[in-house]
């Protein structure tokens, strides 16, 4: 590679900010943090953002990269066509996708983050509220495109737990798939937090999904007949089964669904819960439970996929298909509030483990990294 011309590295930032979910989030933040990186000056950055994006996209990260606006949307058959011409006509030297869909028609140096294969695990029409003529087609695209891109790109995986996957599953080399660890978003490390003494409500934070497992914890209500539950939510995909779920098992007079809550409520509705209950059965990473020990909140989670391995031993584990375990856990919580204290400090010291300044130079590092061997 000249010294004379900066290499050019392009990063699909269609997915960018948190109404685009988790990997919104991770989009964002990766694009806040990478101008710190005391290599970032060594290349040119370009951004791929929606059109409808770009104003936002611009004020939060200014002239750090160049942008490239187009309308062509995610997992959209015009993606597929247009997109490999868009990025070959900015001639990048390497590409980051922050999510599975490359365009299978895009040949250039690329790397992937795949956030998870869940849908490799949960499928069929519980998982999903389309019809199966829809569902089924998607579905099938969705399994050729993670097997073709997970098989010719550089992979970064959020946790050991997917990356041991991919290397058993698709016969991957070690050296083409990397974990980097997320982080807790920044908002959430400076929002004010105090400790209070818990009311008498757990916390739920996330979508309804099947694999979310929501139902282990109306049927641990069932036993808790003195303890609410309050589901913060802003997708309401699943929420009406979840309602009727939670009528059949005569504990919806315990559960509010509160919907879309607003950051400068999270304070007060974290640090009063006696804890957050994070069940399910398999995650990518999960930031829910570090959002909470952010917030002053103790967690219950799952002892399943990678969640010991993020959470470390600062939260309480259940048997994920065991209602009885996690009936114990939040037992014992409701009658230790020294125990409620310690977790409250094992979780401020887990969250240091993770930031978004890590994430950034290691994802710059396997920039340089694959661009040296090309």
């Amino acid at each position: 590679m000249s010294n004379k011309v900066k290499p050019h590295i392009i990063i699909d930032a269609r997915l960018y900010g948190p109404t685009k979910t988790g990997i919104g989030r991770y989009t964002q933040n990766l694009l806040l943090a990478l101008p710190q990186q005391k290599n970032f000056n060594k290349y040119q950055f370009g951004l791929i953002v929606k059109q409808e994006d770009l104003d936002t996209v611009k004020q939060d990260l200014g002239i750090s990269y160049r942008y490239f606006p187009t309308d062509i949307s995610h997992y959209s058959f015009s993606e597929q066509i247009l997109l490999p011409s868009y990025i070959s006509k900015r001639k990048p030297n390497l590409v980051h996708f922050t999510h599975f869909n490359k365009p299978l028609f895009y040949t250039g140096l690329s790397i992937i983050t795949i956030h998870d294969l869940i849908k490799h695990y949960f499928r069929g029409k519980s998982t999903t509220t389309k019809s199966v003529f829809t569902y089924w087609p998607k579905y099938l695209a969705y399994r050729l495109a993670t097997k073709v891109n997970i098989k010719n790109n550089y992979i970064i995986v959020p946790s050991n737990f997917w990356r041991n996957i991919l290397l058993n599953r698709f016969g991957l080399s070690s050296t083409k798939i990397t974990t980097i660890y997320e982080a807790v978003d920044p908002k959430f490390l400076n929002l004010s937090s105090y400790v209070c003494p818990p009311k008498n409500y757990i916390l739920y934070t996330g979508n309804l999904y099947p694999h979310k497992n929501i139902k282990v914890v109306f049927e641990a209500l069932q036993k808790l007949p003195g303890i609410q539950l309050k589901i913060i939510c802003a997708r309401s995909v699943f929420q009406k089964e979840a309602e009727v779920l939670s009528q059949k098992l005569g504990v919806d007079s315990q559960v509010t669904f509160l919907g879309f809550v607003k950051d400068s409520d999270f304070p007060k509705l974290y640090s009063q819960a006696l804890c957050l209950v994070h069940p399910s059965f398999m995650e990518g990473f999960s930031l829910t439970g570090l959002e909470a020990m952010s917030l002053n909140c103790p967690v219950i989670a799952a002892s399943s996929s990678c969640l010991p391995e993020i959470y470390g031993s600062s939260v309480l584990y259940f048997d994920p298909h065991n209602k009885n375990d996690l009936v114990n856990q939040i037992t014992l919580l409701l009658k230790d509030s020294t125990l409620r204290s310690r977790l409250i400090k094992l979780g401020h010291k887990q969250i240091t483990k993770y930031s978004w300044t890590k994430t950034a130079s290691s994802t710059l590092k396997i920039y340089e990294e694959i661009l040296e061997r090309s």
